[in-house]
């Protein structure tokens, strides 16, 4: 009886032990798990950075994605992560840096991206298409003009090896072809990829998407080249109140549409008007912080208002 109690209680003392072990094992895994929480939270990874800074990107604030976007690249290399993220990590920057004005960084980058890409897709994968749309982007702001065209060609290439001409993910090609055409005063040209991207955005995106108002705004722009001014105030028109009901009435994104809309009233001799929208068009972008852009904007501007002084002129001397 005393052997049996004996052999109860050693048996009881063996269980308390294994459930108090297990007990400080599950609070140990728990702290050590909450650690882990801390520490990302303290350190996030790249792809977190990255998608921080592509909501940033989204909405137009660039200077605060770009320490995040550049936190994430120089993250990415030290924990030597794969090369599809190391890859999105420089393209991501690339495009920020972009749009900043910071062209030759930016080439560099986005080359380096194109070329991971290249080494850890598929020769002809959709995703080096649209790299290639960025370096193209990169070319124009350089006046690279040659090269942006062969980056445009070999995309084009690449989607038509999957996808048709009358698919919608060819729009945005054809835009920036017709974008391209326009910088090298190629009007026609421009014209006819710009009506090709518009058959298939209004059947995907309908009339009053933000899209659609996009690259309407990009064809007003082209129509006061061609001096078609009542065709071109109709498309900015709507592309003005469909990017004011979204982005708001002082958005910087609207910037392009407010000078187009301003070289108009110049034309019909609303110079009042005309003022009104190029100084709405400064104070949103001298906002952002983005002195490339405001640079670039004030130089447009500039040719704006030169051309209101020779209407004046011409006007003067009708007079006379």
């Amino acid at each position: 009886m005393i052997n049996r109690s004996k052999a109860n209680y050693v048996t009881l003392k063996h269980k308390s032990f294994f459930l108090v072990s297990v007990f400080i094992l599950v609070l140990a895994g728990t702290s050590i798990a909450s650690e882990k929480a801390k520490l990302n939270k303290k350190y996030p990874s790249s792809k977190a950075l990255r998608s921080m800074a592509r909501v940033y990107m989204a909405y137009g604030e660039y200077a605060k994605a770009q320490p995040l976007a550049e936190q994430a690249l120089t993250l990415a290399k030290r924990n030597k992560v794969s090369d599809s993220e190391l890859a999105t990590c420089l393209i991501d920057l690339a495009t920020l840096y972009d749009y900043k004005g910071k062209l030759a960084e930016a080439e560099k980058i986005c080359k380096s991206g194109l070329q991971l890409q290249k080494k850890v897709l598929y020769e002809n994968h959709p995703y080096l298409a649209y790299t290639l749309r960025t370096l193209s982007s990169i070319y124009q702001q350089q006046g690279k003009y040659d090269e942006a065209e062969a980056a445009l060609d070999n995309a084009m290439a690449i989607m038509l090896n999957s996808h048709s001409t009358d698919d919608k993910a060819m729009a945005p090609f054809f835009v920036d072809i017709a974008k391209l055409y326009v910088l090298q005063d190629a009007l026609e040209k421009a014209e006819s990829y710009y009506l090709k991207a518009m058959v298939l955005i209004n059947n995907s995106y309908g009339q009053d998407h933000l899209y659609t108002a996009n690259v309407l705004g990009n064809i007003a722009k082209l129509y006061t080249l061609q001096g078609r001014y009542s065709e071109a105030e109709e498309l900015i028109n709507r592309t003005v109140a469909i990017q004011e009901k979204f982005y708001g009435p002082d958005h910087h994104f609207i910037t392009s549409s407010w000078l187009t809309k301003a070289k108009i009233c110049q034309i019909k001799g609303d110079y009042v008007q005309a003022e009104n929208l190029i100084r709405k068009a400064l104070a949103a972008v001298e906002k952002t912080g983005n002195t490339a852009a405001f640079t670039k904007l004030e130089q447009d501007v500039k040719e704006i208002r030169i051309s209101k002084q020779v209407a004046y002129a011409q006007t003067e001397r009708t007079i006379k």
